[in-house]
């Protein structure tokens, strides 16, 4: 993933995040709505927030555990964010939000789907999502993953608190290498 600078889906751009990028973050994680649902979006997300993560990013580059893309909406501009985080458990857990103006109209899987294709290159990718999000849970499954049964709790900035999150993993098809939906399942 580190050469991979763009990805074009049917609707959207994925692109790296730029400085410039920070007040439209801070305006779209900035809704409660959607900060609730991150781990690590602050409310209120304040642009110099937004300008923070995106340097501390850049800076972590050249250690190849983190991977964001700018989810790009011809005539919008930025609509969101996805990316992989090495996790702790290994492999990559993969993460996205898109802005509350935007949900319901298929970008979140679209983003998904596309990000994935060049993202399960990392090797094994987990996701997760609040249980009381179950739109992000479809969303995945139709990203490929499937639920490993456990559900754990976690930290949301957002929140101040934790709260339960289901935990999920990428599930590739036959022929592929990875975690087949057997092993994901047991």
């Amino acid at each position: 993933m580190r050469d991979v600078t763009e990805i074009e889906t049917k609707r959207l751009k994925l692109r790296k995040l730029r400085m410039s990028d920070a007040p439209r973050i801070a305006q779209l994680c900035g809704d409660p709505s959607v900060a609730r649902m991150i781990s690590h979006a602050p409310l209120p997300y304040l642009p110099v927030a937004a300008e923070g993560w995106i340097m501390t990013l850049a800076a972590r580059a050249p250690l190849a555990e983190e991977f964001v893309y700018a989810l790009d909406l011809e005539g919008e501009g930025m609509i969101g964010t996805i990316g992989a985080h090495k996790a702790r458990e290994g492999g990559f857990e993969v993460g996205y939000w898109v802005g509350r103006p935007y949900w319901g109209r298929g970008f979140a899987t679209e983003a998904l789907k596309s990000f994935v294709a060049e993202a399960k290159a990392l090797g094994q990718l987990v996701a997760g999502h609040f249980a009381d999000n179950p739109a992000s849970g479809r969303v995945l499954e139709k990203g490929g993953f499937a639920y490993t049964g456990e559900t754990q709790p976690h930290f949301s900035m957002a929140r101040g608190a934790s709260a339960p999150c289901k935990r999920m993993r990428y599930a590739v098809g036959e022929g592929e290498r990875g975690f087949g939906l057997r092993e994901v399942a047991a």
